[in-house]
């Protein structure tokens, strides 16, 4: 659109091929069938392993940040789950079910926000909850126990999530772990956990994509065509989640 723009008065041919390919991207990527295809993909690589209850003994669950919103940003007063919310439920579930003994929450919190002086900024740091906090301040409203949460707070991506998860589990001596996440975050993390030598069983959640077929149905093919703001965001965490993957093998970690 950009270029189609800047060349529109000089080249109007190409103007409307770019404008042409630029609505044509849009609606692809607006579509359900783009999302199974950039999503689904990912997702459905350990859907099999969305039931809790089929999953084997571990000596610690490990649930991963990015999955709430910090309750010391105005005008929230106390954390709030994200779309990924999921993830809490989800170790809450598993722990619930006796399937470890312990759940370890990883997360820092990137400060973006704040402002002034270094030594200002320093101070601002240390009062701003991190990721880790935040979920354990949730489930201990769901009614965990908190002696059974080990908190990992300074991770800021899914690297540091396995080097400090890592380095918690050699020193309890635990062999195990469950580890939960997003469906469509889980190839990468799981990849980078295993390739740090932690023996990892996945535990996904927050599916996108449904696998439910009811038939062919000449209305829902007909609503598919129509484009969807939801199916791009959609799409657009798919494509990130394949960049990332890019990316971690670019740089040795999977």
């Amino acid at each position: 659109m950009v270029v189609a723009a800047v060349v529109l008065g000089r080249r109007p041919r190409l103007a409307r091929g770019c404008l042409g390919l630029a609505v044509g991207i849009l609606w692809v990527s607006s579509t359900p069938w783009a999302v199974d295809r950039v999503v689904g993909s990912l997702e459905q690589q350990y859907q099999d392993y969305g039931n809790g209850q089929r999953l084997p003994q571990a000596d610690a669950i490990v649930v991963l940040g990015g999955a709430t919103y910090s309750g010391q940003q105005f005008p929230r007063q106390e954390p709030e789950v994200s779309e990924a919310g999921d993830r809490l439920l989800q170790g809450l579930r598993l722990y619930q079910a006796g399937k470890a003994p312990w759940i370890v929450l990883s997360g820092g919190r990137v400060q973006w926000q704040l402002q002034g002086e270094p030594s200002t900024q320093s101070s601002a740091a240390q009062l701003v909850a991190s990721e880790a906090e935040d979920m354990a301040y949730l489930l201990q409203q769901m009614g965990l126990p908190p002696q059974v949460l080990v908190l990992e707070k300074t991770s800021l991506n899914t690297y540091q999530n396995a080097v400090n998860t890592g380095t918690i589990a050699r020193e309890r001596g635990w062999d195990s772990i469950l580890l939960v996440t997003s469906a469509l975050h889980m190839p990468r993390a799981l990849a980078t956990f295993r390739k740090l030598g932690l023996t990892v069983t996945p535990a996904p959640t927050d599916f996108l994509v449904d696998r439910v077929n009811l038939g062919f149905s000449w209305k829902e093919a007909i609503l598919n065509l129509l484009p969807d703001a939801d199916n791009q965001s959609k799409v657009t965490r798919g494509l990130k989640e394949w960049l990332g993957l890019a990316v971690y093998g670019w740089r040795g970690w999977l």
